[in-house]
């Protein structure tokens, strides 16, 4: 079909295409790395590309959204000790991922109310509820 840098431009450039905000919706993603196995390419490829670009993947549905940021929150605890940074990276995460608000005030007030950082069950569970 074509030279494997050709193959990678084609992807790429689906990527390109797609992005708003610096973001791709998950069932675009999907769709493009279908394309990427059609072509040869493996997964961790286009992984490693997105992630070097810094190209978010939205979640599908509000609470893989509110998932998504809680794991975010916990990946970067070690940031909580400049507090403010923390939860100024974490709004505009959020806000990015095109969570609501008051969705992402309701969870960082979670987050720093609660005790243990990790007592995620009934964080994420609330959510659920709602």
């Amino acid at each position: 079909m074509g030279s494997e840098k050709e193959k990678f431009r084609i992807i790429t450039t689906m990527i390109e295409a797609t992005i708003a905000n610096n973001a791709i919706v998950q069932y675009e993603y999907e769709f493009i790395c279908a394309i990427g196995y059609h072509l040869g390419f493996d997964q961790a490829l286009i992984d490693e590309y997105v992630k070097e670009k810094e190209i978010f993947i939205l979640p599908k549905n509000m609470a893989s959204k509110v998932i998504r940021l809680y794991r975010m929150a916990l990946l970067r605890k070690n940031e909580r000790k400049s507090y403010f940074k923390w939860i100024r990276t974490l709004y505009k995460h959020g806000m990015k991922m095109g969570l609501p608000h008051e969705v992402i005030r309701k969870l960082l007030c979670d987050l720093h109310f609660s005790e243990n950082v990790f007592e995620g069950e009934r964080i994420i569970n609330r959510y659920f509820a709602e």
